[in-house]
C-alpha cells in the first residue's frame, strides 16, 4: 500500500523522514550547524545534485504517503529544488549547498505539519461514530482548536 492506512504507517513515515534529514544535514553537528552527505557530496561534480535530488524525492514521496496538504508538498518541493540545484552553481555551489540545509528545512516542515494533523484510522463514517471525533469537532467549531483532519481509509474487517 502506498498511502498511510494506520498510525503504524505514519510512525514508519516519520522514521524515514528523520533518517533522511539526519543523513542529509545532520551527521556532524558543529554548534547550530549540521553537515551530512548533502554537504560532503556537494563538492563532487554531479554526485551532490544526484544525492540531493534522490533524498528530495524520498521526502516528497513521504509527504504524499502521509497525505500532507498540497501546499505543504509544493513548499517542500520548492525548498528541495533549490537545494538540489545549488551544487551546479559554478565555484560557489558546494559552499552554498553545505550552508543551505534544505532537506532539514523540508523535513521539519513536514513533521510539524504531520504533528498538527489529526489522523483517524478508518473511514469518515467510522470516525463520526467515535466520541474522540465528536469532541475534536466541537473544539474546532468553537474556535478553540484549529486542526486538519485526515481519514486513513476503511479499516480491514476483523
Amino acid at each position: 500500500m502506498f498511502l498511510a492506512r494506520s498510525h503504524l504507517d505514519l510512525h514508519n513515515i516519520k522514521t524515514s523522514i528523520d533518517r533522511t534529514k539526519k543523513m542529509s544535514d545532520g551527521i556532524v553537528k558543529i554548534g547550530p550547524f549540521g553537515f551530512g552527505l548533502d554537504a560532503l557530496l556537494g563538492f563532487v561534480p554531479w554526485a551532490g545534485g544526484a544525492y540531493s535530488g534522490g533524498a528530495g524525492i524520498v521526502l516528497c514521496i513521504d509527504a504524499v504517503r502521509a497525505r500532507a496538504a498540497p501546499m505543504v508538498v509544493a513548499e517542500m518541493a520548492l525548498i528541495l529544488a533549490v537545494d538540489t540545484l545549488a551544487p551546479f552553481i559554478p565555484k560557489a555551489g558546494g559552499v552554498i549547498d553545505a550552508l543551505f540545509t534544505g532537506h532539514k528545512w523540508a523535513a521539519d516542515l513536514l513533521l510539524r505539519h504531520m504533528d498538527e494533523t489529526i489522523y483517524f484510522e478508518g473511514s469518515r463514517e467510522q470516525a463520526q461514530s467515535s466520541s474522540e471525533y465528536r469532541d475534536l469537532m466541537a473544539r474546532v467549531r468553537a474556535g478553540k482548536e484549529k486542526r486538519r483532519v485526515v481519514f486513513l481509509g476503511k479499516s480491514p474487517k476483523v
